[in-house]
């Protein structure tokens, strides 16, 4: 008795579903691999969030501490705790610092993108010759040393009395980050295209008005984050600071010589709940300008790059 054959329509079934579990298989098998990526992705972010965040959590819980165990306590979740190192920083006129160091930075910042915006359209715009050479010789300027210059400038600024005043601190400031700047806005501008300044120029505009007008507007993400640079280097700021201006908070000491400056309790103690205090309270303004314009700071410094 002979086994009946399978007809060309089974087969063809039969073909189907083998494809459709092995199709289903390996579904499952990529499903399974994407969620494994997923969640070791997930699990070194995590380690990398923690390790960037612990330095922070370690100086506010020991800013919270009184007494001594801010020294002598290595456990950072030993009490008793308390606001007794805050009241201590401002008790030492730390608000006056505050005022000159965001005072300092700001006008730094204005001046830095004021004059930066002009001189970077130049050299995007202007059919300069040996452009690039002349745009790394800006930039070469900023890798020159500081503490190279704190001699002569301090004799300088004490002929002209500008030694413990905001000028004395502002005007270095800008020379040494102005470069940065002009180097950072020359992308943005560059990037930008020539015809919009065309079509302008056509409706009748001036140079300067398609400039600010027009240009200005579209280089706002470079702009915003070129002066977070600039107010972050000039907030931090300690070696022309510390020299040019080390004493008297009511006219010119910034904060980071006020912090430099603190002292304990009694002599020889070594303030360190005054100085965590004093850290977190400087770090958690600027903590909040990142988040608030992270987004702005990652455009302005990546969308320049796009064109050159």
């Amino acid at each position: 008795m002979s086994t009946p054959t399978p007809t060309a329509a089974h087969q063809r079934s039969e073909g189907k579903a083998n494809k459709s579990r092995k199709k289903k298989g390996d579904q499952g098998v990529v499903e399974q691999k994407s969620a494994a990526q997923v969640w070791g992705k997930s699990a070194m972010l995590g380690i990398i969030l923690l390790w960037c965040l612990f330095p922070f959590f370690w100086l506010i819980m020991t800013s919270l501490k009184k007494g001594n165990n801010a020294l002598n306590s290595p456990n950072i979740f030993e009490g008793p705790f308390g606001l007794q190192n805050y009241e201590a920083v401002f008790a030492q006129d730390f608000h006056l610092n505050l005022r000159n160091s965001l005072a300092i930075a700001g006008i730094t910042t204005i001046l830095c993108i004021v004059v930066g915006s002009f001189a970077a359209y130049a050299l995007a715009r202007l059919p300069l010759k040996r452009k690039i050479l002349l745009l790394g010789g800006v930039l070469a300027v900023s890798l020159f040393p500081p503490v190279a210059l704190v001699p002569p400038l301090y004799e300088l600024w004490r002929t002209l009395g500008l030694l413990n005043t905001w000028e004395g601190l502002y005007i270095p400031y800008t020379s040494f980050t102005l470069p940065l700047t002009i180097f950072i806005l020359t992308t943005f501008f560059a990037s930008i295209p020539k015809d919009l300044e065309e079509a302008a120029r056509v409706d009748g505009a001036s140079p300067f008005k398609a400039f600010y007008k027009i240009i200005l507007p579209l280089a706002a993400p470079g702009v915003f984050a070129a002066a977070i640079i600039i107010f972050v280097s000039a907030w931090n700021e300690f070696l022309l600071a510390s020299t040019f201006a080390p004493r008297n908070p009511e006219i010119a000491q910034t904060v980071p010589v006020a912090i430099a400056a603190f002292t304990g309790a009694v002599q020889f103690q070594r303030p360190v709940g005054t100085i965590t205090a004093a850290c977190v309270v400087v770090t958690i303004p600027m903590i909040i300008v990142a988040l608030l314009f992270q987004k702005r700071i990652v455009s302005g410094l990546t969308a320049g790059s796009v064109k050159g």
